[in-house]
């Protein structure tokens, strides 16, 4: 599967709420993700894990992802959008993001995020 194919099936699949079927699916079991603090988590489990964390501590209301914006033949950026109530503050907020990810053969190998904020 070429780059633009795979990006572009990402972006559908993370638009219909299937976040975790991508990183089922698309991540490559040596995938290495990086957060906008700069904390680093390595393998498929342990980044699924990981995003499991994040949706049981957040009440997800809506997500909107926009894109992808290519880079060279191995990388493409996705804009996200989330309606998220965080369950410790029960304050209703739109958290966005930018997520860039590296693809090695037809897998995504990398994932690093950008956010507009504070950590």
């Amino acid at each position: 599967m070429n780059i633009q194919t795979l990006a572009r099936q990402f972006v559908d699949l993370c638009n219909q709420g299937k976040n975790f079927d991508v990183m089922r699916t698309m991540y490559h079991p040596d995938i290495v993700s990086v957060e906008g603090s700069g904390a680093q988590t390595a393998g498929q489990q342990a980044v699924i894990q990981k995003s499991e964390r994040w949706a049981a501590a957040n009440e997800i209301h809506g997500e909107k992802v926009r894109g992808p914006y290519f880079n060279g033949p191995n990388q493409f950026a996705v804009h996200f959008t989330f309606e998220i109530t965080p369950r410790d503050t029960g304050k209703r907020i739109a958290q966005e993001e930018v997520g860039v990810y590296t693809v090695q053969g037809d897998k995504i190998i990398r994932e690093q995020f950008f956010f507009d904020g504070k950590w």
